[in-house]
């Protein structure tokens, strides 16, 4: 009897304390389940602003600067990335001038100027070393060496002009009443009298201009040289028996220079 007392006393003792720690657990839970529903927006937030946590290394490989990157796979895309970020420095700092954006826009300026003067300094250096590539070399620009060269030209004119004297003539085709053939006329009698060419003048209407009292009148020789403008002047060898028109219209005489070596040139070729 006593035995069966004592096990009916410890049962309910048995029972509170089990009741207490599951309580206790319940509560637990409860309470670790509020906090995880409260806790969403945090690992939301973490997730999307990339704050720390996995992101805590900065893959440099996605923050390059298309400005610093020395190595770039594409240069062409670089530089169009470049160009807008510029544009957009610029579009900034203009509609929204603050100190920061016009100071940030003035930094990329100084970054793109250092560049062209690294790339000019590297320029100057390839030149040196291959001077072949050098265009200055053979079309001068500075004043000294272009007035060198305009002199080499002059002799190589002369020299075209000189040969062209001894084989060929000219044949100028005029009209008195042409104003562009007055004006015309002096600058070819000048030249000719210069490298003492032999020219016949030839009026189209009959009538001579004062430069050439002594003018031919058109027989036929327009339409055989197919002249269409006044005026016009050929280039004749008798030798070869070919024509070359020089000029179809007023030219300078610097112009009709470099039309005779043209011409000179093309002789050489048919002897």
């Amino acid at each position: 009897m006593e035995l069966q007392k004592e096990k009916l006393k410890t049962k309910p003792v048995g029972n509170m304390l089990a009741k207490r720690i599951y309580k206790k657990l319940f509560l637990l839970s409860l309470g670790i389940g509020f906090s995880l529903f409260y806790m969403q927006p945090i690992w939301a937030m973490f997730y999307e602003e990339h704050a720390d946590g996995w992101h805590w290394y900065n893959n440099k490989e996605e923050a390059k600067d298309p400005t610093t990157d020395p190595s770039p796979k594409d240069p062409v895309k670089q530089m169009d990335a470049l160009k807008a970020t510029i544009k957009r420095a610029l579009d900034t700092a203009i509609l929204y001038p603050t100190d920061s954006n016009v100071k940030n826009y003035i930094a990329l300026q100084n970054q793109i100027s250092n560049q062209s003067s690294l790339f000019a300094n590297v320029w100057q250096k390839v030149l040196l070393e291959n001077p072949e590539l050098n265009y200055s070399l053979v079309h001068p620009t500075n004043t000294l060496a272009k007035q060198v060269d305009l002199d080499l030209q002059r002799k190589k004119e002369d020299t075209a002009v000189a040969k062209l004297a001894q084989e060929s003539g000219l044949f100028f085709f005029y009209s008195s009443s042409c104003a562009y053939c007055r004006k015309f006329a002096p600058i070819v009698k000048r030249f000719a009298e210069s490298y003492n060419l032999t020219i016949i003048p030839i009026t189209i209407d009959g009538f001579a201009l004062p430069e050439f009292p002594e003018s031919k009148v058109d027989r036929g020789q327009a339409a055989k040289f197919k002249v269409t403008v006044e005026p016009s002047l050929f280039a004749v060898n008798p030798y070869t028996q070919k024509a070359y028109p020089i000029s179809q219209g007023l030219i300078s005489e610097s112009d009709l220079r470099k039309r005779i070596l043209d011409i000179a040139q093309n002789f050489r070729g048919d002897s």
